[in-house]
């Protein structure tokens, strides 16, 4: 196996970790370990949209980390999702990469359910990968 070939493939396995690294931490309600995932300039961006269509409404953004932290604390023992991760797909260009992945969640609690898709984009800072954004798309 090639060296750019053994790279990628070390690459794509830590991008997968990172991602199933954020879902486990939402699942736990371990907010306080998000913003150690993500660049610190990284942003977190929700949408409501169609799988099959471009138009979509930005529902929520933000702009730092600790933002994104610090809202999902305000929430801490209220019915949250528990994210499944499904047809994770990730491209890497040398110390960027992008992802692709759909997330289905029951909402213990609830009778409700989330379904939708993540757009991803990732950096890698000091020998480790961290998310730059990320974009989830629910759908209706």
């Amino acid at each position: 196996m090639d060296e750019e070939r053994l790279a990628r493939i070390e690459a794509q396995l830590a991008v997968a970790d990172l991602v199933h690294d954020y879902a486990r931490a939402i699942r736990r309600e371990a907010h306080e370990d998000i913003p150690a995932l993500f660049a610190p300039d990284g942003t977190f961006e929700v949408r409501s949209g169609w799988p099959d269509r471009s138009d979509f409404a930005v529902r929520q953004r933000f702009e730092t980390p600790d933002a994104l932290a610090a809202f999902l604390i305000e929430g801490r023992g209220k019915p949250h999702p528990v994210p499944l991760i499904h047809n994770l797909m990730i491209e890497v260009d040398g110390d960027t990469a992008t992802a692709n992945a759909m997330m289905s969640a029951a909402i213990p609690g609830t009778d409700r359910t989330v379904t939708g898709e993540y757009l991803d984009s990732f950096v890698r800072q000091e020998g480790r990968w961290v998310f730059s954004s990320r974009i989830y798309t629910v759908y209706p």
